[in-house]
């Protein structure tokens, strides 16, 4: 039997929630209230037609009324009780006429009538009206929402020329202060990053200092040389404060995992829920594997050099291979220059690799469950944009992988990466900014990996019931199966590395502006037949983002790559990518016997 006050939940045709504030005495019909409403507007529904949704399901009465205010009268404060007794005795007298003030030809002239005895507007008394029958037509619903300012948890719009939150104490000397808008926050997010990735113990207060020192200095990049250009005058006047750094710090939940959390404020905080099953009928179809997605955006920040600091290298090229069904990020490359097939295809190289070994290479302690993909797929689908140039017969011959070009693809990863950077198309220039000329590669590259980590676990997918890519991948993978196939991954690598013409000479295997030997070379005396009868070329695959090793090709066994190693001769050349060393003086890059013009020219294409 439905009650007066009981709250109804709809499912169809749309969800919603209505109060019933009142029954016809003869049980026909009754007026209810929508508790979702931004007006006073009652409807009248018929009671057949209730129980009829009841029963076919899609209604229900709510056992627990969530909008009812209860609190303790000895609680309230003076003021709250005096609002609460004045909004009561402009509507007691409205309310107590029913059903006339649930009609709105009556409702009117009844309202018109309240304005002019206690002078007051014609939304007051609909405001007024809108609470009481939402929270359960008691007095108390007329309490006021003081809880409710302040917009606790919602970021304000920052406006040029407008300073939020409150002004500071010394502002006199200090000027209003700077905007933590989100440009400063991208700031405040690589700052932390990076000096996290650094230092063996964070310190909030290091880590502001640390910025301040790096970011909010008078610098500019030389179009020309690329020389990072530092004005001598010192910090800048406006810059943002440790109370700023560290309120934003706290807001962000995507923080690296060296930086310790506030303590919650509760002594007993609950422990965070078990997340829930997934449901199949929520989740997209497909399989994980069935088409991994391959797209590329470019960072607006210019990386600096590991040799020369003050070296500004350009602005670095992420590729992206995203599992088409479960939205997990399973491959990665960071390369410079413009955008080219086969920087592409070692983005498709690592979604094989170990990605245990590949964050602890860059100081990121992982366990295997964290990044667990290994695999390739049954199919590649390739950004239209990256394919001038490409030749799907390696894919097809040596791992039966068919490619294909499409126009669009999965790209929910792209959020967690703004955060940190603006992304742009991999043809267009970005402007200046705050980051430029202090990161290098593989402090970006650092900056990434936690990206990704933090999006395959944590970032809700609202297309399949909020699960995270990560959950998504493991349940496809034990309840659909999957088209994944793994193979080896030094084979795997090298086979989709680009491959370049070295020259064998008398003091190494010449390969752009560096010397490499090998076991090979050695065995045979390549070297010493090289001063005796003169240079010869062979074919190297090369990583252009490390250079340290590259990879002789066998033309006896397709199979067989031979690792070469830098010699002596470029040990300056060590840990260094192809734009780092593009970037060196000439003196540190010509190769011994070789014309200075020719070896820069060949590093310069590789890397433009």
């Amino acid at each position: 039997m439905l009650l007066r006050n009981d709250l109804l939940h709809y499912t169809h045709p749309s969800p919603r929630t209505v109060r019933i504030l009142w029954i016809a005495p003869e049980q026909t019909h009754a007026y209810v209230f929508d508790v979702a409403a931004s007006s006073a507007e009652v409807e009248l529904i018929q009671l057949s037609a209730v129980h009829a949704d009841i029963q076919a399901g899609r209604a229900s009465v709510l056992p627990a009324d969530p909008y009812l205010v209860v609190v303790s009268q000895e609680l309230l404060p003076p003021k709250h009780l005096q609002l609460r007794a004045r909004a009561w005795e402009i509507i007691e007298g409205l309310v107590a006429r029913e059903p006339q003030i649930y009609e709105a030809r009556l409702r009117g002239p009844l309202i018109a009538q309240a304005t002019e005895r206690h002078a007051v507007s014609h939304p007051t008394i609909y405001r007024y009206l809108r609470r009481y029958w939402q929270r359960g037509q008691t007095p108390n619903a007329l309490l006021p929402d003081y809880g409710n300012s302040g917009g606790r948890g919602k970021v304000r719009q920052s406006s040029a020329g407008v300073k939020r939150g409150r002004p500071r104490k010394n502002g006199a000397d200090t000027g209003p202060g700077l905007n933590a808008d989100e440009e400063i926050r991208r700031v405040f997010r690589v700052a932390t990053a990076r000096y996290a990735a650094t230092q063996p113990k964070f310190s909030r207060l290091g880590a502001y200092q640390q910025m301040l020192a790096d970011f909010f200095v008078e610098r500019r990049i030389d179009a020309d040389s690329g020389r990072v250009l530092t004005t001598p005058s010192g910090l800048l006047k406006e810059v943002p404060t440790f109370g700023q750094f560290n309120y934003w710090l706290d807001h962000d939940d995507d923080r690296p995992p060296e930086v310790a959390r506030r303590a919650p404020r509760a002594p007993d905080a609950a422990p965070r829920a078990a997340p829930p099953a997934l449901a199949a009928s929520a989740l997209p179809q497909g399989r994980p594997g069935a088409g991994f997605y391959l797209d590329a955006v470019r960072a607006e920040v210019r990386l600096v050099s590991r040799a020369d600091r003050n070296q500004a290298i350009g602005r670095p090229l992420i590729y992206v291979v995203t599992d088409a069904f479960s939205r997990m990020v399973c491959g990665i490359y960071v390369g410079m220059g413009e955008a080219q097939w086969s920087q592409a295809m070692l983005a498709l190289a690592h979604c094989g690799a170990d990605k245990q070994q590949y964050s602890q290479r860059y100081g990121r302690a992982i366990e295997a469950e964290q990044w667990p993909c290994r695999h390739l797929p049954e199919a590649l689908l390739a950004n239209a944009a990256l394919t001038p140039g490409w030749s799907g017969d390696t894919l097809l011959n040596n791992f039966n992988l068919r490619s294909v070009a499409v126009e669009q693809g999965p790209d929910d990863w792209r959020a967690v990466l703004e955060k940190r950077f603006r992304l742009l198309a991999p043809g267009v220039s970005g402007a200046p900014g705050r980051l430029d000329g202090v990161i290098d590669v593989e402090q970006f590259t650092r900056i990434v990996i936690d990206c990704v980590l933090y999006y395959n676990s944590r970032q809700q997918l609202a297309h399949a019931g909020n699960a995270t890519p990560r959950q998504l991948w493991a349940w496809g993978r034990e309840h659909r199966g999957g088209g994944l196939k793994i193979y080896p991954e030094q084979l795997l690598r090298c086979s989709l590395m680009p491959v370049a013409q070295a020259s064998v000479t008398a003091e190494g295997i010449a390969l752009f502006d560096s010397l490499y030997t090998c076991a090979r070379a050695i065995n045979e005396r390549w070297f010493e037949r090289a001063r005796l009868r003169g240079a010869w070329s062979v074919k190297l695959a090369y990583d252009p983002a490390n250079l340290d090793t590259v990879y002789l090709l066998d033309a006896a066994a397709p199979l067989q790559f031979h690792a070469c190693h830098l010699s002596d001769a470029s040990a300056a050349h060590q840990h260094l990518s192809a734009a780092e060393i593009a970037r060196l003086p000439r003196t540190q890059k010509a190769l011994p016997g070789t014309p200075l013009r020719s070896t820069t020219q060949g590093l310069r294409s590789l890397v433009s």
